[in-house]
């Protein structure tokens, strides 16, 4: 369960919330995407910043807190590094919240 806790936290903050958020549906005409392929890299740092109206060091923060629980990932792309969130990562947390509550439910099932 101790997985699911690290990924609960880093959700309960406000601001790492509105980061999930906004790389969950990003505005079209601010995601990078490679020009061969069409993949999304994601959103530039400073768009990051400009959404939240928070500070560089305090974005990195909460970012770094998003990446160690597995939420978002990085890619560098010349000297710039665009932001997106890593596949699966919420349904992972959305399929785990999910058994507890069939779990809770059938135990209550059988108690009636």
């Amino acid at each position: 369960m101790n997985g699911l806790e690290t990924k609960l936290k880093a959700l309960a903050d406000p601001a790492r919330l509105k980061i999930v958020e906004l790389l969950a549906d990003p505005p079209d005409d601010q995601v990078v995407q490679d020009p061969q392929c069409g993949t999304a890299f994601g959103l530039c740092f400073c768009h990051l910043k400009e959404k939240t109206g928070l500070s560089g060091p305090t974005v990195s923060h909460h970012l770094k807190i998003l990446r160690g629980a597995g939420f978002v990932e990085g890619v560098r792309v010349g000297r710039w590094t665009y932001y997106r969130l890593r596949p699966g990562a919420l349904e992972g947390v959305a399929q785990a919240l999910w058994k507890l509550a069939k779990e809770g439910r059938t135990l209550l099932e059988k108690a009636v």
